[in-house]
């Protein structure tokens, strides 16, 4: 299928842009295979900014009632043809609901700058292992995913502990739904306690057993008892196990404890994403009625839920007086809330976590390569709904940004990067022009060559030019555990993600309060340059000083 046979019409003349991300304007409306362009014939001479065409990706489209975004924003046009605006609409929509991804615009996007660093080797599984080597010898590295035999959603070569063969493996993957089998997460190095993450037991209504999956785990166990944390409700394990699912029964697994921290599940939180973006859009509401529905929602709750359960398994791999505690975490098939609970639980526990290189590493390790099906959860967002929306579509990795946000808010000087980081990952998860979040696994990656055939997310980021705009210059490192609080006080809506385009236009210009910020964040930099500055004459003093000494000795 050619692009070009969904085009119904190629140009829109004196288009009036009446809502969207600048100042109501008219111009002309393009639309190309990949993008929708808006070009202003009406320039201000006050406003020259109001000038540069508007790039819209297709695949950005949510819903063209509207022509609402995935990143909420919404855009109006007013078309005088109505015949033209029927075409028009019915060209975008069926330019931004094509399925899979092989037409997306990443398999045609050609880099303007050069690559640096290749993204698509700067996390390497073989160099994951290595650095692991260096704190403990317990654990090796496993072909047996190779060609993705066993699993589907897992890569080829997993983690998994030393003393357990490739058979247990494979057997151990009959009994775990999606033949998710415990692998490795990550390893504290202080408290030589690792996390393993698998999907459920298939354990059923006659209480199925598998002794090559509990000498897995129990292999685990060294010193003390170990958890196992559920991110379902009870009610949620107890329904999966009356269809075959379940949970380990303290009978079989006498070595651990067992811990519910529940996430809500997919349709919920597509449900409390597309409340909650409903509300902040409404203006028309008094104060108390807005904050109701706010935490009406549902969002704020998921939110927390998540940074509690992350914070659960950081706990417990960091008790107090306690080392080697291993923590095994699964919900139901372990690709969603899974995937929150460890890596939220590594950001809080790693300061290495909480850097740029540290976090992209989280991501590409416990959510690209773990098998969270990202073209299957991000195919549309808060404004698609009904007929519209799969079975399969939720924000989950949206969730897992915004309780990172609520730690940023409370530890803004932890983080290398900011909110800025945050935002970018989230828009480029459901609409890019890199490859790095197309498909559902490794073995869709490779099946469809994305990883030849189109340039990393990574390989932008580490650009110098780009890597500057998401540094946190108020940046100072936090070695050790971070604990942000969960009370409902503490969970604040994140405003640059829900209101940013509520504001009012302003020939896109910043609102003061970013004005502010931007403000700050120069007269912090210019702090540590003089600061550098100070230390290097400093040290140019002292160093003169002893060659004084040495030259007129007394």
């Amino acid at each position: 299928m050619e692009l070009s046979e969904l085009i119904e019409v190629t140009r829109v003349r004196d288009a009036f842009m009446r809502k969207g991300p600048r100042p109501a304007q008219i111009g002309d409306i393009c639309i190309f295979g990949h993008h929708l362009i808006f070009a202003p014939t009406a320039v201000s001479k006050e406003e020259p900014d109001n000038s540069q065409e508007f790039w819209l990706l297709h695949k950005a489209v949510d819903r063209v009632l509207s022509l609402k975004c995935k990143n909420f924003l919404m855009i109006i046009f007013e078309i005088g043809d109505l015949e033209i605006c029927r075409a028009t609409a019915r060209t975008i929509e069926a330019l931004s609901n094509i399925n899979g991804f092989l037409h997306d615009y990443a398999f045609f996007y050609n880099s303007p700058f050069t690559i640096l660093d290749n993204g698509w080797s700067a996390f390497d599984p073989e160099q994951e292992f290595a650095r692991l080597m260096l704190s403990t010898d317990a654990f090796r590295i496993s072909s047996v995913n190779e060609n993705f035999t066993v699993c589907s959603s897992y890569p080829e070569k997993v983690i998994v502990p030393k003393g357990i063969g490739d058979d247990y493996l494979k057997i151990s993957a009959t009994f775990r739904e999606a033949s998710r089998f415990p692998v490795l997460s990550y390893f504290h190095k202080e408290t030589k306690s690792p996390i393993v993450r698998c999907s459920q037991p298939l354990i059923g209504p006659t209480n199925r057993r598998c002794r090559e999956d509990e000498t897995i785990l129990n292999s685990l166990i060294t010193i003390n008892r170990g958890y196992i944390i559920d991110t379902r409700s009870k009610s949620a394990a107890s329904a999966a196990k009356a269809k075959g699912g379940g949970a380990e029964p303290q009978g079989n697994y006498r070595q651990w404890r067992y811990i519910q921290c529940p996430i809500p599940r997919q349709r919920e939180i597509h449900d409390a994403l597309t409340r909650m973006v409903d509300v902040c859009s409404e203006r028309k509401v008094s104060s108390d009625r807005w904050v109701n529905r706010v935490g009406q929602a549902g969002w704020l709750s998921a939110v927390a839920a998540s940074l509690e359960a992350g914070a659960n398994v950081a706990q417990c791999i960091y008790s107090e007086g306690l080392k080697e505690v291993p923590v095994v975490i699964h919900g139901g098939e372990g690709i969603d809330s899974t995937l929150i609970a460890s890596s939220l639980a590594q950001i809080l526990l790693d300061s290495d976590a909480r850097t740029i290189r540290g976090f992209e590493s989280v991501i590409e390790r416990e959510w690209i390569c773990a098998g969270h099906p990202f073209s299957l959860r991000n195919n549309h967002c808060a404004y698609a709904e009904g007929t519209v929306t799969g079975p399969f579509e939720a924000p989950v990795f949206l969730v897992f940004l915004d309780a990172v946000y609520q730690m940023i808010a409370q530890y803004p000087m932890s983080f290398e990067f900011d909110e800025n980081f945050l935002i970018f990952l989230f828009e480029h998860a459901y609409a890019s022009e890199f490859g790095s979040f197309l498909g559902n696994s490794e073995k869709e990656k490779q099946e469809n060559g994305i990883r030849k055939k189109t340039v990393s997310l990574w390989s932008h980021v580490h650009h110098p030019e780009n890597m500057k705009q998401f540094v946190n210059v108020c940046y100072d490192p936090t070695s050790g555990v971070i604990w942000p609080s969960i009370a409902p006080q503490c969970i604040k809506i994140w405003d640059r993600l829900f209101f940013r385009w509520q504001r009012p236009d302003n020939s896109w210009s910043k609102p003061e309060t970013e004005t502010i910020q931007s403000l700050t964040d120069h007269w912090k930099l210019r702090e540590k340059e003089l600061t550098a500055k100070a230390s290097s004459l400093r040290r140019s003093v002292i160093e003169l000083s002893r060659e004084l000494r040495v030259a007129s000795p007394l």
